[in-house]
């Protein structure tokens, strides 16, 4: 069986065409765009715990970070992708004309450099959860070691907040480099290799975190894994999950980011819903959900992989299970649908396989109705079973999957508990826009 590698979902294509020119090298110095994306700006960004932490990490998708000629015409796009372990889509998009993100989540080194500086040849891709926004401008290659299976240690070839770059945001790491194989260590124990262990370390220009009270620490020393730990999802149940879930009252405070970044802006819940978009519960993702690991998800397919859990003054337990209006003790609690993903429907935006999203690693469930209903949600579910969908990383295998190569698994069962933070919304600001 091919153990090829497989790489992180990106949108380059789709945001920025002039991105999308094919290089096999580049220069070693930033691009305008990464720079521009790598300031020390927050606006109304999301920290998710009281304490800075390292919330998850581990080797999601590898090999497709930098693929020459993805962008040559049919059929040597396709075939380039599939040899580097890749998959590309079969498409229905009606009048509308596909972009190669469309067709697969692999990039071409002039797109890693678009979001990452420098270019990068079949690299893994691999997401670090932050319980704090980061400074992006603190964050290079030297602040993160990655201890493999093998006892090697590593540092990234190309870091960056991409695809994370709205400035309420930016509390995911994404690193590029060689983190591991597609063996699941469970059935290839000999032959895998994956992470086992994380540290941000100390150099010149240490890593810096913005927390609650206008606190900013350092994220030297903080660490995520233990001895025994197999982070990688190719090993069966570890697709892609949840590590926190905040209910707050609607902003779209911060719902924007740098000029070359702004090609899925505004996907924003007042910008799809307008006055009908009265809450947001905001999910944090271990990658970026995907119905197959290329395809968006889309705003109006709630039903399809999420439920809400309630909780009565009784004590009883409820599931909301379908977009429209439900009652909790007679208050009001409407799904209204999900944003922070594409632009509205309509002028041309339909929600079918063209339909481009950012794949970062939030997620919005609108909400409107009572604050009391509000309040009594208790879990947010991904029951990724039955009536439900499981959903992917960007290692995931697409519609049309090559034959005999491995990709990354789906999405187990996720039960996640929601914070309430109606009254105090859990967000930090730092810095101006240059």
């Amino acid at each position: 069986m091919q153990q090829a590698k497989i790489s992180l979902m990106v949108a380059w294509a789709l945001m920025m065409p002039s991105a999308c020119n094919d290089a096999s090298n580049g220069s070693s110095d930033d691009s305008a765009t990464y720079k521009s994306l790598m300031q020390d700006v927050l606006i109304n960004a999301d920290y998710w715990d009281e304490e800075p932490m390292i919330l998850a990490a581990g080797l999601g998708f590898t090999n497709i970070n930098g693929v020459p000629g993805i962008n040559e015409p049919s059929p040597l796009g396709e075939e380039a992708v599939r040899e580097a372990g890749g998959t590309w889509n079969t498409l229905d998009c009606g009048d509308q004309i596909p972009s190669a993100g469309d067709y697969t989540s692999a990039a071409t080194p002039a797109q890693v450099t678009f979001g990452f500086g420098v270019p990068t040849l079949y690299s893994d891709g691999l997401p670090i959860e932050m319980s704090w926004p980061v400074l992006a401008g603190t964050l290079d290659i030297d602040d993160i070691q990655v201890t493999l299976s093998d006892e090697s240690v590593v540092k990234p070839e190309a870091v960056s907040i991409f695809p994370n770059f709205e400035y309420n945001e930016r509390s995911t790491i994404v690193i590029f480099g060689q983190f591991g194989n597609r063996y699941d260590p469970t059935t290839h124990p000999d032959e895998a290799v994956y992470p086992v262990f994380f540290e941000i370390v100390d150099d010149d220009t240490p890593l810096l975190l913005a927390g609650p009270n206008g606190q900013i620490r350092s994220a030297v020393g903080l660490t995520y894994g233990e001895p025994g730990d197999q982070l990688t999802a190719y090993k069966t149940g570890n697709g892609p999950t949840l590590v926190a879930a905040k209910l707050s009252v609607m902003s779209t405070l911060g719902e924007n980011g740098p000029a070359a970044f702004q090609g899925n802006l505004p996907n924003d819940g007042v910008s799809l819903y307008m006055d009908r978009a009265q809450y947001r519960l905001r999910i944090l993702t271990t990658g970026g959900f995907s119905p197959d690991g290329v395809l968006g998800v889309r705003p109006n397919e709630f039903a399809r992989y999420f439920r809400l859990r309630a909780e009565t003054g009784d004590g009883e337990e409820i599931w909301i299970e379908s977009s429209g209006e439900h009652s909790i003790d007679g208050y009001s609690v409407e799904v209204v649908g999900l944003a922070d993903l594409g632009l509205a429907a309509g002028d041309g935006i339909q929600y079918n396989d063209c339909y481009d999203e950012d794949h970062d690693n939030q997620i919005d469930i609108v909400l409107a109705g009572d604050e009391e209903a509000m309040r009594r949600i208790t879990h947010v579910e991904i029951p990724a079973t039955g009536d439900y969908d499981p959903l992917y990383n960007p290692g995931g295998p697409g519609n049309a999957p090559t034959p005999g190569v491995v990709y990354s698994m789906p999405s187990p069962r996720i039960l996640q508990e929601v914070t309430i933070a109606i009254d105090d919304p859990m967000t930090v600001s730092y810095g101006e826009r240059q």
